[in-house]
């Protein structure tokens, strides 16, 4: 019996220094939100399977996303005539990622990533206006063409999970002197968990002024039990082999 119980821990100790790390936790769900300015946020949601191939997560300060990983769709708010007009409603219409992005840092992961759609500034009746186009994630500057005397300007930004603002030029419309979104993360060593990618965009129009937009990603990983599995593995076999000794 003592040296079934040596051997145990000898075979443990072993596992413990020789087995690979379950450092490789897929990418399960993306959560993705954009703000523009006051206006109800816009909710893209898409969870996948841990075989899905969309994204891993290799420790707690680097992971991947392919292209498609974020979910496309198209929401739309409503503006009171009296706010902008003619301006009645702005239509977001997100197609995702048309390629991937890495995200690493020793502490907070940044990394770059387009998102592309669109924002469609719809007037009196739901006749579009004006189609923005939507990229945020990596650093641009984008002039859409002008339509009814409608010209708008962005800035866009990477991904980051740090504090990201927007300097604002009419600070009281929105009560600070910035508004800003921070990410977070919270991965383990194994890549399991979730982190909170943020990506600030800056608008300028000459008719509603400025409107600071936030997307903000929120990705969820679940890791791969390679280690603990190769552990119980290891223990049900030393305790095999000391039962077949005993009989």
């Amino acid at each position: 019996m003592r040296r079934l119980f040596v051997g145990l821990v000898a075979g443990f100790g072993l596992l413990l220094s020789g087995a690979p790390a379950a450092n490789a936790g897929p990418l399960t769900s993306v959560d993705m939100v954009f703000g523009l300015g006051t206006l109800p946020p816009a909710v893209f949601t898409a969870n996948y399977t841990a075989g899905a191939g969309m994204g891993t997560a290799l420790n707690a300060t680097t992971f991947t996303m392919v292209a498609g990983a974020v979910p496309a769709g198209a929401t739309t708010a409503t503006i009171p005539l009296t706010s902008a007009p003619p301006i009645s409603q702005i239509q977001v219409v997100i197609a995702g990622n048309p390629v991937g992005g890495t995200f690493a840092g020793s502490a907070s992961p940044v990394g770059v990533m387009p998102v592309t759609g669109a924002a469609n500034v719809k007037g009196f009746g739901g006749f579009t206006l004006l189609g923005v186009p939507i990229a945020v994630g990596f650093p641009t500057t984008t002039i859409p063409p002008t339509a009814y005397g409608i010209a708008i300007t962005a800035w866009a930004n990477a991904w980051t999970t740090k504090t990201t603002t927007v300097a604002l030029t009419t600070p009281t419309q929105f009560g600070a002197v910035t508004a800003m979104a921070t990410g977070t993360n919270m991965l383990t060593p194994g890549g399991g968990g979730t982190v909170t990618l943020v990506s600030a965009l800056n608008i300028l129009t000459n008719l509603a002024g400025q409107l600071p937009a936030f997307t903000s990603i929120t990705l969820g990983f679940v890791p791969e039990p390679g280690t603990l599995f190769l552990l119980a593995s290891g223990v049900a076999g030393l305790v095999a082999l000391g039962r077949s000794r005993r009989g």
